[in-house]
């Protein structure tokens, strides 16, 4: 249902709250910059980095996680799946937790989680306890990828969301790369050391928590201005006014009139489910499913798959580390267009550099080939990942928006979960050029999907709620 009032339409105490709450987002959308101090970017920056670290460092030390712990053939994909199952718990459980207690509170305990889950994963002695401590992991990485693109959505203005979104998520593809980079020395000398040191660094991240306070990281304006907290929301939106008038010493443009959002009640989930959002939630969805079937399947067995190619490679560990290049490349350059292009059309233009590199890898013959293949795929992750993380933070209310990504994000991430199940019997079946196509077909399925998505860049994210 659509909610159509607005500020003169309401009366009384009501009225005042909704001109407030709509005052509070124009004020934002009106920034030259998001306002927050430059550690945020820290802040934010460490926390994808250590979670995209966490996601990539199995595929670099599974093989050798399958010797040390004895695990057959079918429990190799265990970890995968119970990681993977537990980010859709921790997306969506957690993403309603935050919509209903605040994006930082949550955030903060998210970090927690990260950092206990780092710690026992590295001290797993089998199969069992390596599948639940990777569930625990999982939670925490949904999670985190779920509130942290929310939270920079909800801070930039509406002519600069994709960029903020951007110059944290390099940070991201810096944690793809570093497994494989220090898995070359520390997976050289055999034992099992190695691979617990490279699941127990993420533990780090703890040391970040202090920084989780009003001067550094304050709450989400528009979360405290939907749950009626107007006088914290405008408090520290005053503060973000200020720091962006010392930083460009000019005054700012005039504030915009636009219509409120809907004050927070009930559950956040039930709000997605009414039109308009239950046909982009379902959009969302389906990009989100095969996206991440393909994405999964190339980190997790990717190392596996470069060795099965039957091409001579120096080492296949060298040639992942030498790919993952491609997604700091692809990261690195999206904050000079990703504001001036339609957020759809990147993510589709991303989504063809993934499956060209597919296309490479299945028809490799040489080093050459498979180093350009896999550049190509890991460019495409971060080109098409990043504008879809921003889309999916935008076109959902600020009452659900952090639910959102996690129904859509997070249960996308079935695909994922279910793909070791397609892939490594296709593998032991055909080998490993017949997954490569397998994994450009379904890419171009998740393009055909996003070309449904809606037009968002540069508009207010309060126009995209209603």
């Amino acid at each position: 249902m659509r909610d159509n009032t607005t500020p003169t339409a309401l009366d009384g105490a009501e009225g005042v709250a909704a001109a407030r709450r709509a005052r509070v987002n124009a004020r934002l959308d009106r920034l030259p910059s998001w306002g927050l101090r430059p550690v945020v970017y820290l802040v934010l920056g460490l926390c994808y980095l250590l979670a995209f670290y966490d996601i990539a460092v199995i595929g670099v030390a599974l093989p050798r996680i399958v010797a040390d712990l004895h695990l057959s053939g079918a429990q190799e994909a265990l970890p995968i799946t119970t990681n993977l199952v537990g980010y859709i718990v921790g997306a969506y459980l957690l993403g309603n937790v935050a919509d209903a207690l605040g994006r930082r509170r949550t955030l903060g305990l998210v970090v927690l989680v990260l950092a206990v889950a780092a710690v026992l994963t590295a001290l797993s002695w089998d199969a069992v306890s390596l599948a639940a401590f990777r569930f625990l992991a999982g939670i925490g990485i949904g999670a985190q990828i779920t509130l942290s693109a929310t939270l920079i959505g909800e801070f930039a203005p509406a002519s600069r969301r994709g960029r903020y979104l951007s110059l944290n998520i390099v940070w991201a593809a810096v944690g793809n790369i570093v497994p494989a980079l220090l898995a070359l020395p520390l997976l050289a000398g055999g034992g099992d050391s190695g691979w617990r040191v490279l699941f127990g660094l993420p533990g780090l991240i703890v040391l970040i928590l202090p920084l989780f306070r009003d001067r550094i990281l304050p709450e989400s304006p528009r979360w405290l201005a939907a749950h009626g907290e107007l006088d914290r929301a405008e408090s520290i939106v005053s503060g973000l006014e200020q720091r962006a008038r010392r930083e460009t010493g000019a005054e700012l443009a005039p504030v915009v009139e636009l219509p409120p959002e809907r004050e927070a009640h009930g559950f956040p989930t039930a709000a997605l489910f009414r039109a308009p959002f239950v046909g982009r939630l379902v959009v969302v969805f389906g990009f989100w499913f095969a996206f991440y079937f393909s994405i999964y399947a190339f980190l997790a067995y990717g190392t596996t798959l470069l060795g099965k190619l039957g091409v001579p490679l120096p080492s296949p560990v060298l040639a992942t580390a030498l790919g993952f290049v491609g997604g700091v490349a692809g990261a690195a350059v999206q904050p000079l267009f990703i504001d001036r292009v339609e957020r759809k059309y990147s993510v589709v233009g991303g989504l063809l550099v993934f499956a060209l590199g597919f296309v490479l890898l299945a028809l490799a013959s040489g080093p050459v080939t498979v180093t350009v293949g896999s550049f190509l795929t890991s460019m495409g992750i971060f080109l098409a990942i990043i504008p879809a993380y921003a889309y999916t933070a935008e076109v959902f209310p600020t009452r659900a928006r952090a639910s959102a990504m996690g129904v859509a994000d997070g249960l996308g991430h079935a695909g994922g979960a279910v793909q070791p199940f397609v892939v490594v019997p296709l593998l032991a079946s055909t080998g490993a050029r017949s997954v490569f196509w397998l994994l450009g077909v379904v890419s171009m399925a998740a393009l055909l999907v996003m070309l449904g998505a809606l037009r968002t860049s540069r508009r207010p994210l309060t126009e995209l709620a209603r």
